[in-house]
């Protein structure tokens, strides 16, 4: 996997915590590949999730997620600024745009995927995540993956045949990514 470089997943797995199933099922010794195969089941989807989440670099972890939320309802005009600001920011991550999804992610809120789609912008490590007027903070390493668990953990159904067909979605698309896609900017690249 061209964006996820390891060859083993014991670097990605220090990154976050496991479930008890997910854990017993994803080593770290395995390739990347072979974790991705074992938390592919409907009792590891947040395991899965994570995974990705962890273990693509920002952008690429933004993509994943933003492709996943393709289908979300968008109800409200912030979350299609957010998704729009999103795409902008993959595309061509600058300090504006960055600023821009901290705003929307306080005014969608973590009710909805979009806002936390936004923090994970925001979070991303490029920039402070304090008023641009204070000394720099930085955030916590890998604090983005948290708000991408946020945004497509909001997305996993509790019906277990949708469930089933999500880990399948969220799969394809992460190796999709993994291997160098860019899914969320077809048609622009």
């Amino acid at each position: 996997m061209k964006k996820i470089p390891f060859e083993t997943c014991a670097d990605i797995l220090s990154r976050f915590e496991l479930s008890d199933t997910g854990a017993a099922v994803a080593l770290p010794e395995m390739t990347p590949e072979d974790a991705v195969s074992a938390l592919s089941t409907p009792e590891t989807i947040f395991d899965l999730i994570n995974f990705f989440a962890h273990a693509l670099p920002p952008r690429e972890g933004l993509c994943w997620a933003l492709t996943l939320l393709a289908d979300a309802l968008k109800t409200s005009p912030d979350a299609v600024s957010a998704r729009n600001t999103v795409r902008v920011w993959i595309d061509e991550p600058t300090e504006r745009t960055r600023r821009r999804c901290g705003d929307l992610a306080d005014a969608i809120g973590t009710e909805d995927p979009f806002g936390w789609l936004c923090h994970a912008v925001f979070w991303n490590g490029s920039g402070s995540i304090v008023a641009p007027d204070l000394p720099v903070v930085l955030p916590q390493p890998y604090l983005h993956a948290k708000a991408l668990l946020g945004a497509v953990g909001l997305l996993a159904p509790l019906d277990d045949d949708e469930r089933a067909a999500f880990v399948q979605r969220v799969r394809e698309t992460g190796l999709a990514v993994a291997g160098g896609a860019w899914p969320c900017l077809e048609g622009e690249r």
